[in-house]
């Protein structure tokens, strides 16, 4: 069945430009009806959610000469992308002495392996917690399309892979938690502690509500 151009347009609650600006507005009045702009060959929409905050994506709906969908492609919104550079900037302030220029190697090279194991982290948990939301959206837009998706595609929650990250992942947010609670808060130092959270409580309600839902699944279809 060939999705149109008709039918993508009925995902749209409201509609905006695909701008910096009204990326901005939805992030700071927290509007979560599904927007998007109409072009002559694509349609963009996007919608955010109380979790993803900023970190929504944009999905990019690709129409032929007769307006019948081809493809969908999908990239973090502006807004995202802003915070994301910039609290990787906000790391490496936080992280780096003054008088870096000072330090012995000896002294330099553990914390600049620790700046880098936090930015790897970051990087690892945010990336994690995006496509969980762009999936979850793309399979909210391909059940109101109607559009059959291939299930054996699926990745698998308990692959090599997930497990590897997941023996990284949360033994370090349990560290980061642990951190916050006897050491950064006790000390006054909020900004570090809410910096954390940011990231490690979205990412272990997100992975774990992956985990429960595709156990659930598994089992009905068992």
């Amino acid at each position: 069945m060939e999705i149109t151009k008709t039918d993508i347009r009925k995902l749209i609650d409201v509609e905006k430009a695909d701008s910096f600006f009204n990326h901005l507005v939805a992030v700071v009045t927290r509007d979560y009806r599904a927007k998007g702009e109409i072009k002559p060959s694509e349609i963009v929409v996007w919608s955010q959610s109380f979790w993803t905050g900023v970190t929504y994506p944009v999905f990019t709906f690709k129409l032929d000469s007769k307006n019948n969908l081809i493809d969908i492609t999908d990239r973090l919104n502006p807004v995202g992308l802003v915070f994301y550079f910039g609290f990787i900037s906000f790391l490496i302030f936080l992280f780096t002495p003054q008088d870096i220029t000072n330090i012995a190697w000896e002294n330099f090279w553990p914390l600049a392996l620790t700046v880098v194991l936090f930015l790897a982290i970051f990087v690892l948990i945010t990336t994690r917690i995006y496509r969980f939301e762009k999936q979850e959206q793309l399979n909210e837009i391909f059940e109101l399309l109607d559009i059959e998706v291939d299930s054996e595609k699926s990745e698998q929650e308990w692959s090599l892979k997930n497990i590897m990250i997941r023996l990284f992942t949360y033994p370090f947010c349990a560290f980061l938690i642990w951190l916050n609670v006897f050491i950064a808060i006790p000390t006054g130092n909020y900004g570090l502690a809410m910096g954390t959270a940011i990231f490690v409580i979205p990412y272990l309600y997100f992975d774990i509500t992956l985990i429960m839902r595709k156990k659930t699944t598994g089992n009905k279809e068992n």
